[in-house]
């Protein structure tokens, strides 16, 4: 095995100019982005970069593919690197795009803290991302010591509505290209804590070879109040600040007609803008603001406005994904003051008014296994009602599972476990004792557990019952976990009845083995 991998090392670096074998893995330098980065040996099948087309023809053809169109595909969409862990089900994507994001950065650590937070709001907020299908669960900044800050990203990726993949993101802007770190999961499948640990091992290899200075860069944009993307009024009024003195303008079209209407705006000395839309009818509407100041790089941001009265605007910013895997999500979103929001999940409905900053949230307790159908309705006297529908379904894996048993679990003493039966029916109960006897009754196995041992007595028992045998040989120091289920009686060496507490185990697990 060791001599095929090495052999599949050395025909990478032959394909690769750019690759080499290091302490780390498998080393990739990429001149574009003046970054290298590393590959564990022996996870990843295959690696597609630009230069290992014609060498994994096979392998493309196998994906569907063809080398012509991987090359459009690379190209297009800046993709360094691909990476295939069939192993796991996962893909690993390195990608580099010039964005108008990467021409307005050029350098995210260069800005400031407002424009990194609007940066990360762009992901969570507005269609930048769930146009192309990416819907972010999770956005948060982290600054590491040796590549300075990415953004942290988890999204669901959906095609007509259904989720085909899921994953986990590193980005950032620098060098004057939008870098992606993807650890995608194909196929829907839950993500697991091994997704992201895969992805962290590679991230942590990455190096910056080379900063380059900052060039002139787009004018300073940061938006505090941003155009609608839903209204029921024709006017409203974009807020944030700019170069004092830049000039804004928006041209505003409409898709049912050809007209357009040019609105312009200066910053004032301090950089604050504000400049006001009044839409002529209701229709949707695309949008173009351009930012202008002497001496720094013209700014473009377009927008998508769909305007009609009585429809009440929303902006749902947060809400949980199909698989949960943490314990508890938020729902947020935007609605004008005094918009009455209920949240119904699964028949328990919480209700609350939107106040001052037109925001509400709502935590969702998703710690339980099951399903969870969230309703989301929105109210306000003259608007139209709204209502918004969730499904999601959480699903522990065995480890989660096992987890949640051991947290939920108490040890009263024996005695005080005898004199109080009652009191402890129905509870989460572990004892770790002696296994003395296991035997199969009617479909169910019936177990003795011995929680003390004074040479060759044992003393202090409880009945276990299960669906399946212990695993474990007779005499093995064993730790349960069990429900109570009152008491059960057996017959001693003396023949004689004696009641013992009786747990309905839900797992059993060696103590040597936890030790």
């Amino acid at each position: 095995m060791r001599k095929q991998i090495t052999i599949m090392l050395l025909a990478l670096m032959m394909a690769v100019p750019t690759a080499g074998i290091s302490e780390e893995g498998i080393s990739f330098r990429f001149d574009e982005i003046r970054g290298a980065v590393a590959l564990p040996t022996g996870v990843y099948d295959t690696v597609l970069t630009p230069d290992t087309f014609k060498a994994n023809e096979a392998f493309i053809h196998a994906l569907g593919g063809t080398v012509e169109n991987y090359e459009i595909t690379f190209s297009t969409n800046g993709i360094l690197l691909k990476a295939f862990d069939s192993d796991n089900g996962r893909i690993l994507t390195l990608s580099a795009l010039k964005t108008d994001d990467s021409k307005q950065y050029f350098n995210i650590n260069e800005h400031t803290p407002e424009a990194r937070a609007s940066y990360r709001r762009s992901h969570s907020t507005g269609d930048s991302y769930s146009v192309l299908g990416y819907y972010y669960n999770s956005v948060e900044w982290k600054n590491f010591r040796d590549v300075g800050r990415w953004l942290m990203l988890r999204y669901d990726f959906r095609q007509e509505g259904e989720v085909v993949s899921r994953g986990y993101q590193r980005r950032t802007v620098f060098n004057g290209y939008t870098i992606t770190f993807d650890m995608e999961v194909p196929g829907g499948r839950p993500l697991k804590g091994g997704d992201n640990t895969a992805l962290n091992k590679v991230f942590d290899s990455f190096r910056f070879t080379t900063v380059l200075p900052l060039p002139d860069l787009p004018v300073t944009f940061n938006e505090k109040v941003t155009a609608p993307s839903e209204t029921s009024e024709p006017t409203f009024t974009m807020t944030g600040s700019t170069e004092p003195g830049a000039t804004l303008t928006a041209v505003v079209g409409s898709f049912s007609t050809a007209k357009t209407q040019v609105i312009e705006s200066v910053a004032k000395n301090n950089g604050n803008y504000s400049i006001t839309i009044t839409l002529p009818q209701e229709d949707l509407y695309f949008m173009t603001l351009t930012v202008r100041k002497e001496g720094a790089v013209t700014l473009d941001k377009q927008y998508a406005i769909t305007y009609r009265k009585g429809l009440l605007p929303i902006s749902i910013t947060a809400v949980p994904p199909e698989i949960l895997i943490e314990d508890s999500y938020r729902v947020t979103g935007t609605s004008p003051r005094g918009t009455q929001v209920q949240l119904d999940v699964n028949g328990s409905t919480t209700g609350k008014k939107v106040g001052a900053n037109e925001a509400f949230t709502f935590t969702v307790d998703t710690s339980s296994e099951g399903e969870y159908d969230l309703k989301l309705t929105l109210s306000k006297a003259g608007f139209e009602t709204r209502s918004f529908s969730y499904k999601s379904t959480r699903t522990y894996s065995h480890e989660e599972r096992v987890q949640k048993i051991r947290d939920s679990s108490t040890s009263p003493a024996y005695a005080n476990l005898i004199k109080n039966v009652d009191r402890y029916d129905g509870e989460m109960l572990r004892y770790e004792g002696y296994l003395m006897s296991q035997e199969e009754r009617a479909g169910e196995y019936i177990m003795l557990l011995a929680l003390n041992k004074n040479g060759d007595t044992y003393t202090d028992n409880v009945i276990l019952t299960g669906d399946q045998q212990s695993g474990f040989p007779l005499s093995t120091l064993v730790r349960v976990y069990g429900v109570l289920i009152g008491t059960n009686t057996m017959l001693n060496e003396e023949q004689k009845e004696i009641e013992y507490p009786k747990l309905q185990i839900r797992h059993i697990e060696s103590v040597a083995a936890q030790n």
